[in-house]
């Protein structure tokens, strides 16, 4: 399938010398903007709470007044005024059906549960159980107590227990595990992972009787240490907006939170890996190309990752794990597009088909047909998911669909004419000599 006709001849290298100024220019106000104003991180690297939220459709809900019920809550529980709250989208379109619309709320803080409160738990907990009860607050655990009982308890009996505290402390929804449990279910999961991925019919029945082993033995444990998630944020929120909102709310779909150690890890891992990709990228380029065409790969690539983060603070887009990968296939298409054009010319410049501009202009139209249809067919989907998606996925679209754009552009207008103008400085070096 060709789009382009076989023969056709558009000087591109005559355009070049508007757009490589432009080029320029968009590298460098990209990199002052993002050095002046910074990349917005979300709570994967800075810490924080996410929780989504749904109400009834066209209830006329306004994402204004979340924020501030929110705002509200956060200021009341915390005392923290000052504290970042966002309030996006999460529609999903039409696999989401239309009887909700729901909202993802970003709350920069790691727990509703002030120091306290938590204190007041602590002490609750250790008073029920009497003398020899330990309960530990981790400084970054959220909303968990670890708490270790005076001797071993059947586990349902100890959550029960645990659980009538927890309610008259006004927390009704808490998770509770014993170490022992968690144990014997990571082995279970691990264990039966393995065996439903074969295709014997025998071996998933397997799997099955050894879920069924790991509930007995759960169900005979006794155990003294325990870990109590306090839902805090999914009490406090969904009572918040049922009572600013009334029947328009439905139910608090989810909640997770991250540490900020745990987010500063993450926010180091994911810049490990972007440069680890440049890395091996630059090495594979300087294998494959020589001097002439080296160069305009990697000039490629830092045009294209510097424009886009510029576009990350321009659209006030949430720096996330996701947006890593999209950066990460970024670079990965970006090359890929330099290489078949690269490829192209040094085919053309074997064949002596005349100067380095033609050559490269000629190169250029000949893949034109190609680089249309690759990033037509991979931008509709990239439009589908924009328009259909919703939350950190429409993000993760949106700097892909800038990606494809510009690692398209680049190929042409950025790694050719510096392949072009290297050839130039290299011919006069070798005359000179």
């Amino acid at each position: 399938m060709e789009w382009i006709k076989p023969k056709i001849d558009i000087d591109f290298m005559k355009a070049a010398k508007y757009w490589v100024p432009f080029s320029v220019v968009l590298t460098v106000v990209s990199l002052l903007i993002t050095l002046v104003f910074g990349l917005d991180m979300g709570i994967d690297f800075k810490g924080g709470t996410k929780v989504i939220v749904a109400f009834k459709s066209g209830s006329g809900v306004d994402r204004g007044k979340i924020k501030s019920v929110v705002q509200e809550l956060v200021a009341k529980q915390t005392g923290d005024t000052t504290s970042q709250v966002e309030v996006q989208d999460f529609d999903v379109g039409g696999a989401g059906g239309s009887e909700t619309e729901k909202f993802q709320i970003f709350a920069e803080l790691e727990s509703l549960l002030t120091p306290l409160k938590k204190l007041e738990i602590a002490k609750a907990l250790e008073r029920h159980f009497g003398k020899g009860t330990d309960v530990d607050i981790p400084s970054e655990a959220g909303d968990k107590l670890y708490i270790r009982l005076p001797m071993e308890w059947p586990l349902d009996a100890a959550k029960e227990e645990i659980s009538k505290v927890m309610k008259e402390l006004g927390q009704s929804s808490v998770a509770i595990v014993s170490d022992k449990e968690e144990r014997i279910l990571m082995d279970m999961y691990r264990e039966k992972d393995l065996l439903l991925s074969a295709e014997d019919e025998a071996v998933k029945m397997e799997a099955m009787r050894v879920e069924e082993e790991a509930k007995k033995k759960i169900q005979a444990l006794e155990d003294e240490r325990f870990t109590i998630e306090v839902q805090a944020a999914k009490d406090q929120f969904r009572d918040a907006l049922k009572l600013a909102f009334g029947d328009a709310f439905v139910e608090v779909l989810s909640t997770a939170s991250v540490s900020p150690s745990v987010g500063k890890e993450l926010f180091e891992t994911g810049l490990l890996a972007l440069l680890y990709a440049i890395i091996g990228i630059l090495i594979y380029i300087a294998l494959r190309f020589d001097a002439k065409f080296a160069p305009g790969a990697v000039a490629c690539l830092v045009h294209d990752v510097i424009a886009t983060m510029g576009f990350l603070v321009v659209a006030d887009i949430k720096f996330t794990l996701p947006i890593v990968a999209a950066l990460l296939a970024i670079i990965g298409y970006d090359i890929n597009d330099t290489i078949v054009v690269y490829d192209r010319i040094r085919e053309n410049v074997r064949k002596g088909i005349g100067d380095m501009t033609k050559t490269v202009n000629q190169s250029i139209n000949e893949v034109l047909s190609r680089t249309i249809l690759t990033s037509f067919t991979t931008l509709l989907v990239l439009i589908s998911v924009i328009f259909l998606g919703g939350g950190t996925v429409k993000d993760f679209a949106m700097v892909m669909f800038v990606g494809v754009i510009l690692g398209t552009y680049s190929s042409i207008f950025v790694a050719s004419p510096l392949t072009i103008y290297l050839d130039k400085v290299l011919r006069r070096r070798a005359l000179a000599k």
